[in-house]
């Protein structure tokens, strides 16, 4: 009787219920494609945000112990203060691996170029890391720093005499182009570089000559040896439990807080996987991050929640009208002896088709949305998230029910006589 009921209600009414799918099926679009690219989007505008340069500095455990005196950096003597660049295949080794985007190591020294005082950088500009037998990473300047410019090309890491001249020192020296030779003096070594591109990052590699790393440490007498590495990492934004002090945790929460991508996290691992090293996230950068990813956030699923408001305003309209057109009915019904829970049921079956209906029609439409918009803003489309398929027809039937719920108050308080007399 009563799926014979809502038959009818949809053959005449369809009108209205069709519209009521429609609108359940926008506002789930729009929740379904928020969700979907918010699955994703934090990874990748964290990739995107990546071109600000490395958020962990490697460096030295005895570095700390250099203390500035009359303008001069005094460091203790000795391999103490430099890394060993063998051990910096760890990096890609250690629990977040994966998340390890990219990282160059430096060795710097004060020199004199062209006769002018400048400092000399030794780097990975795009090097290949063998890893382990079947993997081969690429990394470097190159891919630590995309946004950097450069007129001209980048260096080779196996030409020895290949160099970017910063472009505010290219103007100093007179270097303004590529294909020019500088000459460089390193303590009592002195070397020829070729200009092969001029570097401008509005920083202070503005100022600098950027080498290859083995040229430089040839120079200083330094083989394999480096005095920092920037690391860019993948990192979730911090939160309360991010800033615990490590040695209170107890075991339970050492492992969640170990397993969980904090830019904190993983400068703990990297210090515990290279020796002698002491890694430091770099706030500035890691909470501009974090705040950038938590107002996304926020704004997506603002933007969700009132598409899923406006959705269930609409049902609400949609079904005022029709409790009002079916006044007879439900008086004829409740004369008839029909409790208000009958009632209620034919009402709310409706709802649940109209739900269903929209709940299905808006994932497969959110689905598709997403993967437009995914493909337009980052370049790769978003994958079908079928373990969502549940949830939003779950909430499409809460939605629907719930703007189905003060039309539904107003049909159960119909007088059966007000509504046969069509009062």
């Amino acid at each position: 009787m009563l799926s014979r009921i809502v038959v009818r209600s949809f053959a005449r009414g369809y009108r209205r219920k069709l519209l009521s799918v429609v609108a359940v099926t926008l506002g789930i679009t729009a929740a379904t494609a928020v969700g979907n690219v918010s699955l994703e989007v934090g990874d990748r505008v964290s990739r995107e945000l990546r071109s600000f340069g490395a958020n962990i500095l490697v460096t030295s455990a005895a570095e700390g112990l250099s203390a500035p005196v009359g303008g001069e950096d005094y460091r203790p003597a000795g391999a103490g203060t430099f890394l060993a660049e063998a051990d910096l295949v760890k990096l890609k080794k250690i629990f977040w691996r994966n998340n390890i985007m990219a990282f160059a190591p430096w060795l710097d020294f004060a020199a004199s170029v062209d006769g002018r005082r400048a400092l000399l950088a030794g780097t990975w500009f795009d090097k290949p890391l063998q890893v382990d037998k079947n993997e081969i990473v690429r990394t470097g300047v190159r891919h630590l720093h995309p946004g950097w410019k450069v007129l001209g090309d980048w260096p080779d890491d196996r030409d020895a005499t290949a160099c970017l001249v910063g472009r505010r020192l290219a103007e100093r020296l007179g270097a303004a182009k590529p294909g020019r030779s500088i000459e460089v003096r390193l303590g009592p070594r002195m070397g020829r570089f070729r200009v092969v591109g001029l570097l401008e990052t509005g920083g202070p590699e503005d100022e600098q000559v950027l080498a290859p790393l083995a040229t430089v440490q040839a120079m200083a007498g330094l083989e394999a040896r480096v005095r920092r590495v920037e690391v860019s990492a993948l990192t979730k934004p911090e939160d309360a439990f991010a800033r615990s002090d490590v040695t209170r945790l107890t075991p339970e929460e050492f492992d969640r807080w170990f397993c969980t991508p904090y830019v904190s996290s993983i400068a703990y691992q990297i210090q515990q996987a290279i020796p002698g090293a002491e890694a430091r996230p770099v706030f500035q950068v890691s909470e501009t991050e974090g705040r950038i990813l938590n107002q996304v956030g926020i704004l997506v699923w603002l933007l969700a929640a009132a598409a899923l408001v406006v959705c269930a305003l609409a049902v609400t309209s949609m079904t005022l009208a029709t409790v009002l057109q079916r006044r007879a009915e439900i008086g004829l019904y409740k004369s008839l002896g029909a409790t208000d829970a009958r009632v209620a049921g034919v009402f709310l079956f409706e709802s649940a088709v109209i739900g269903l209906a929209g709940g299905v029609f808006g994932f497969l439409a959110g689905s598709l949305a997403a993967r437009r918009l995914s493909l337009s803003v980052f370049g790769l489309p978003t994958g079908m998230h079928w373990t969502a398929f549940p949830g939003a027809v779950v909430l499409a039937l809460l939605v629907t029910i719930a703007g189905s719920a003060w039309p539904l108050g107003q049909a159960l308080r119909i007088s059966p006589v007000a509504a046969l007399r069509n009062e």
